[in-house]
């Protein structure tokens, strides 16, 4: 349940990312993503919660919030969204295909080739 933050201000930090999250319930990880060279905010991270309803309600609630002038965009992570698609899309079942599925017709097509033009 990986939610990404995306459009926050660069003064942010780890600790205000929790600081934002923590009242929709338990915190499993949180990521701000920083700027080796500066040392400030890239202006998004990930955040993960404990349930599927604590999620929705923090993407609910926050989704186009303005914090310091900036409207932050928060959704599910590409990430869940794939893992979320592959488990909706079960393997399909295996299929017996005959051997002979195009019956005499490869044989007779090879007939046809080989004979001179």
């Amino acid at each position: 349940m990986s939610i990404l933050v995306r459009n926050l201000p660069k003064s942010f930090t780890q600790e205000s990312l929790e600081d934002l999250f923590f009242e929709f319930g338990s915190i499993v990880s949180c990521d701000m993503v920083m700027d080796d060279a500066t040392g400030l905010s890239k202006g998004f991270g990930f955040v993960e919660m404990s349930t599927q309803d604590e999620t929705d309600n923090a993407i609910k609630a926050l989704n186009a919030k303005v914090i310091d002038g900036k409207k932050i965009r928060v959704k599910w992570s590409n990430q869940e969204k794939k893992q979320a698609a592959a488990e909706e899309l079960a393997p399909a079942a295996p299929r017996d295909i005959p051997e002979n599925v195009w019956g005499n017709a490869a044989s007779t097509n090879d007939k046809h080739k080989s004979e001179p033009e």
